[in-house]
């Protein structure tokens, strides 16, 4: 059950994807919505609005799969693709800024400089703090 429920976001992450790619790669014909549900939960929304286009599906088991695009002021597309489930929002895209990661060297010479504040720190008159 959950092999199929998983099975089924990826075939919907694909389909999501591959509309999201479609829409934007075509020339704009004007705004398109399209709803559709049911209930037992499952549902699935696309709509384009000049420049900016969505399309998400939920299954009944609460798993959302979708993704998102406009073109920003400098003509430049941005793209996100998303998911949504127990695991929470997971959102992917070039976009998102990936963390730095410090080098050996550079973690070295930080725990090197918090070890002199921290002599510093000991060296302090009682009562003293900084």
């Amino acid at each position: 059950n959950n092999v199929r429920s998983t099975i089924a976001i990826n075939m919907n992450h694909l389909l999501v994807i591959a509309l999201v790619i479609a829409v934007i790669s075509a020339k704009p014909q004007g705004n398109f919505v399209s709803v559709s549900q049911d209930t037992l939960g499952n549902y699935n929304f696309k709509y384009v609005a000049g420049s900016v286009a969505r399309a998400e599906s939920r299954d009944s088991y609460g798993n959302v799969v979708g993704a998102f695009s406009y073109i920003d002021a400098n003509g430049v597309l941005r793209e996100t693709q998303f998911t949504s489930g127990v695991d929470g929002y997971q959102p992917i895209s070039d976009d998102i800024p990936i963390p730095v990661v410090d080098t050996p060297e550079v973690a070295q010479a930080k725990f090197a400089h918090l070890a002199v504040l921290h002599a510093a720190y000991l060296r302090l008159p009682t009562g003293l703090s900084f």
